[in-house]
């Protein structure tokens, strides 16, 4: 198959990462969070946390991470509120169609995440190379 004759690869919501740096270690919020998140990667500067299960849309993850932040000890918030990082980063698939996609992050879900002191950033990760 020629590459102009392969399927259209589609643009795709990934998931949301949220992505932590603090002056200290993190390990009575990654205590707390528990089994309600994925460590991706973690050590005494910061860490890489996923949800475990696959949100269907940007809203859902940011939404579900703010609700476990929200929810957090008061040890563990006070290690949230020491972090110099606290970004929900939405990954974006591109792809060949369609032309646009939109991916909406309603206000609400914006504003719970700003009252979090929460950056939200979108990350657009470009279309491999096709062999062939």
């Amino acid at each position: 198959m020629t590459p102009s004759m392969q399927p259209p690869r589609e643009t795709t919501f990934l998931t949301v990462d949220l992505i932590l740096r603090g002056p200290v270690g993190l390990s009575t919020l990654l205590s707390a969070l528990g089994d309600s998140v994925l460590v991706l990667h973690a050590d005494d500067q910061g860490a890489c946390l996923e949800l475990p299960e696959p949100p269907a849309t940007p809203e859902e993850a940011v939404t579900r991470f703010c609700s476990l932040i929200t929810g957090l000890p008061a040890g563990a918030r006070d290690e949230w509120n020491r972090c110099s990082e606290r970004t929900l980063d939405v990954g974006i698939q591109a792809g060949d169609v369609p032309h646009e996609a939109r991916y909406r992050l309603p206000a609400p879900a914006l504003a719970l995440a700003a009252s979090l002191g929460a950056d939200v950033v979108f990350t657009v990760y470009g279309l491999p190379a096709r062999n062939g």
